[in-house]
């Protein structure tokens, strides 16, 4: 559980609610999302739900992320993937 107060999206009401709606279309059909949704322990907090309590923020933080994996890049998909999986195990984080 984080320090950090947030709002998971089964609480979401009204404008948070729209933004994890939009994140969840925007990220359909990933099958990295699915495999970790599906994880033991469930869904993670991501970086982009730390802003849950000022929906805006969190949606163009979800927004700068999607950009950084998945925008145009001299680097490939599976390179950016690669990048963060070394930097999520170096820093132990499931994310």
């Amino acid at each position: 559980m984080p320090w950090i107060k947030i709002i998971p999206e089964h609480e979401a009401e009204g404008e948070l609610n729209e933004v994890y709606r939009k994140i969840k279309e925007q990220r359909q059909g990933e099958k990295i999302n699915q495999d970790r949704d599906a994880g033991p322990g469930g869904r993670p907090i991501s970086p982009s739900m730390l802003h849950s309590l000022t929906p805006k923020t969190m949606w163009h933080a979800a927004e700068l992320m999607w950009q950084i994996m998945r925008g145009e890049s001299r680097l490939t998909t599976a390179q950016r993937e690669m990048i963060a999986a070394v930097t999520s195990a170096t820093l132990h984080c499931r994310f």
